[in-house]
C-alpha cells in the first residue's frame, strides 16, 4: 500500500465554474469525512496555472485528485484532460469528471481520455464520496 497520504490531508483540485456546483462538491467531501485540502479554480487556464505553479500559484501543492467539470467557460474539460494526460508529471493524477453533459457523452469522454470516472450533475453526495474512495483505492492512494 502506498503510504504517501498517511499523516497529511489529500490535496484535491476542483476545476468548476459554477459556484453552486462547487458548493455541493465541497459539502459532499465534508460529509464523507475525507481528510483533504481543496483548491477551487474556475476555468482551464487557472487550472493550468495552478498545476504548473505559475504566478499566484507558485507554491501550489501537487494534487492527489482532480475533480473536473467538462463544461468550462474558456476551454472545455476535454481540452484540459488531453493536456493533463500529456504532461509527464501530471499524467497519473486521478481525474473524476463532474458534468451536466449527458451520461453517454460523459462515459465516452472518460473512456477516450483515460479518466478515472464520472458523475452527472446533480449527483448524490454519497455517490461522489463512493467514487472518490473507489478511484483512490484503484490508484493505491488510500
Amino acid at each position: 500500500m502506498d503510504t504517501r497520504l498517511i499523516g497529511r490531508p489529500m490535496e484535491i483540485l476542483l476545476v468548476e465554474d459554477g459556484l453552486m456546483d462547487a458548493r455541493a462538491t465541497i459539502e459532499a467531501l465534508k460529509s464523507g469525512n475525507i481528510k483533504h485540502r481543496l483548491t477551487l479554480v474556475r476555468d482551464g487556464e487557472e487550472a493550468i496555472d495552478f498545476l504548473l505553479q505559475r504566478d499566484r500559484f507558485s507554491k501550489a501543492p501537487r494534487p492527489d485528485l482532480i475533480l473536473l467539470d467538462l463544461g468550462l467557460p474558456d476551454s472545455d474539460g476535454q481540452t484540459l484532460s488531453v493536456w493533463l494526460r500529456s504532461e509527464p508529471a501530471l499524467a497519473k493524477v486521478p481525474i473524476i469528471v463532474l458534468t451536466a453533459w449527458p451520461e453517454e457523452v460523459a462515459r465516452q469522454t472518460v473512456e477516450a481520455y483515460d479518466l478515472d470516472g464520472y458523475l452527472c450533475k446533480p449527483f448524490e453526495l454519497a455517490e461522489l464520496v463512493q467514487l472518490i474512495d473507489k478511484t483512490l483505492g484503484k490508484h493505491k492512494i488510500i
